[in-house]
């Protein structure tokens, strides 16, 4: 485990701590590597720590009625996991757990009330977070709800090459029936419409590798959902 002081990637409400607190944040501090399919914690365990997910990727998801998982959202580093179980339940509603190898810190979610209930700022910048993660969650709703299976999978193809790679080439760490969980649909949609995107020479598909090839396109799709 790395020291605190030596991290590279702490978080903006972190940067705002004195001397004393952010030595108190770090006696409260343990840093985890997890690989992939490991699990940060699960729905309805006690939340007796916070997650800051350093890096690698994870996801949220939720059991619905039937006992199938719905995947909420993915989450990249320098994000916090399970804010709201600590600031308002002592439960978590929603299990999260990484999808490629990834380093994880827990904080112990006492030690991290008390220092939001100490500094005006790190308050602050978790608030921030917390509206960040809202709209963004809100605009993904909105989306997945109201566009056809193209447009969601267009939407997914272009987050991961722009938002977590920053390349036309990247691998989604994903089954079909997770990208069909992703994207409120079934895995034989997900199938149809990756089949659909390939043929017409848009994408190139190889298991859960992917390449953009006619970028213009796919946003199009995206935007007329």
């Amino acid at each position: 485990m790395k020291e605190c002081t030596d991290c590279s990637i702490r978080s903006k409400a972190v940067n705002t701590l004195s001397k004393d607190e952010f030595k108190f944040h770090s006696e409260n501090c343990a840093e985890l590597v997890l690989e992939a399919g490991e699990t940060i914690f699960k729905e309805g365990q006690l939340s007796s720590h916070i997650a800051y997910l350093k890096s690698g990727l994870a996801k949220i998801n939720k059991k619905g009625i039937t006992g199938s998982n719905q995947i909420l959202k993915i989450v990249q580093p320098s994000r916090y996991i399970g804010l709201q179980a600590i600031l308002s339940n002592k439960v978590h509603q929603y299990s999260a757990s990484v999808i490629e190898n990834s380093t994880v810190c827990y904080v112990d979610a006492r030690s991290f009330r008390e220092l939001i209930k100490r500094n005006a700022n790190f308050a602050h910048e978790l608030i921030l977070h917390m509206c960040e993660d809202e709209i963004s969650y809100f605009d993904r709703f909105v989306n997945v709800h109201q566009k056809q299976i193209n447009g969601k999978i267009a939407d997914t193809l272009l987050f991961f090459s722009t938002k977590v790679v920053g390349s036309d080439k990247f691998t989604i760490p994903l089954t079909r029936t997770e990208l069909g969980a992703l994207v409120c649909s079934t895995r034989e949609s997900v199938i149809r419409s990756l089949r659909e995107l390939s043929n017409s020479g848009i994408i190139k598909v190889s298991g859960k590798n992917f390449e953009i090839c006619k970028k213009e396109l796919l946003l199009s799709i995206s935007n007329k959902g």
